[in-house]
């Protein structure tokens, strides 16, 4: 008899796209000072490992927990080198994450990264249709 063990993941977050030129810090450090959270660099980063060495990326992580709202944000680094935490969304500098306790209002959100200087763009990602959500535990 053969046993199967089958993960399931909890995918209960909201996703927002960057697109932006400036390096991680000047960003993380820009969504401090215009919406006024208080990111932090954390001491991990996400590795996607690879078939190839080469190929293998550690993408930069930056959070903020809302004590008020209890909402967990997260900025991490979609391209870094040439590999991408979600390939699919190669238009996307950086990921935006939102794990939200309270309801939270994406257009909101969007239109208030949209605003600053150095946001070329922001748009929502859907999590369900990306193959590769799974990088995105952590």
């Amino acid at each position: 008899m053969k046993y199967v063990l089958e993960e399931e993941y909890d995918y209960n977050f909201k996703l927002i796209g960057i697109s932006c030129h400036a390096k991680d810090y000047r960003l993380a450090w820009a969504i401090n000072k215009e919406l006024g959270y208080r990111m932090e660099k954390e001491d991990y980063a996400l590795d996607i490992l690879s078939n190839n060495p080469l190929e293998a990326s550690e993408h930069p992580v930056y959070s903020f927990y809302d004590e008020d709202e209890q909402n967990e944000y997260f900025l991490i680094g979609n391209r870094v080198g040439a590999g991408y935490l979600i390939p699919e969304q190669r238009q996307a500098d950086f990921v935006f994450m939102i794990k939200a306790s309270l309801p939270v209002d994406l257009i909101k959100e969007t239109t208030n990264l949209r605003k600053i200087a150095l946001v070329l763009t922001a748009f929502e990602i859907d999590v369900a249709k990306l193959k590769s959500k799974k990088n995105l535990i952590f």
